[in-house]
């Protein structure tokens, strides 16, 4: 079924706007969760909660692609369940590892997590990896929003981890000077 298909059922508040969104994303959200994750069950439990935070939030919203909105909630889900563990178990998390070598990159600590929402930030870092090469924007991407490790990316990409951790290193200090130039000096 086609996602506008999907998104009227929805908006219609019929379940089977679930069992469709099950069918086509569910696999496309586990490997989300699973990389933010790192444990099957609880990117499993994960997928479930993701298709009814959608559930809870169509309507009111109504996003014009299920795809990006579904995995925006499955990795802000599986963050927040990290942030739950490493709370629970003090510096267990790698989400905060991951994110600290952006965080000076972006803006002082203490405002990486409002900042990132901000649509101008947003426009600015998309506008960013669109001029990059598209190997580069993987990689980023592959970092920086599904938090892979180095070793992952390397693989998916044909690239030895210290060639993979060159790319990331560049592309932070080109965005660097990105956003001081656009008025997001640190």
């Amino acid at each position: 079924m086609e996602d506008a298909g999907i998104l009227e059922l929805f908006l219609a508040r019929s379940e089977e706007a679930v069992k469709e969104t099950q069918k086509k994303y569910a696999g496309y959200c586990y490997t989300i969760a699973n990389g933010i994750l790192g444990n099957n069950e609880d990117a499993e439990e994960c997928v479930n909660d993701v298709i009814l935070r959608a559930w809870e939030t169509i309507p009111p919203n109504n996003p014009e692609s299920l795809r990006m909105y579904l995995g925006r909630i499955a990795r802000n889900l599986s963050i927040d369940r990290v942030k739950a563990a490493a709370s629970m178990k003090r510096g267990a998390g790698t989400v905060s590892l991951d994110f600290s070598e952006l965080e000076n990159t972006l803006v002082s600590s203490g405002e990486v997590w409002e900042k990132l929402d901000e649509e101008v930030l947003i426009g600015t870092i998309n506008s960013f990896l669109s001029e990059q090469k598209k190997l580069y924007r993987i990689v980023f991407v592959q970092k920086y929003w599904y938090l892979l490790g180095i070793r992952e990316i390397a693989e998916k990409n044909g690239l030895s981890e210290s060639k993979t951790a060159s790319i990331l290193y560049r592309m932070r200090n080109k965005l660097k000077k990105r956003l001081e130039k656009e008025g997001y000096g640190l």
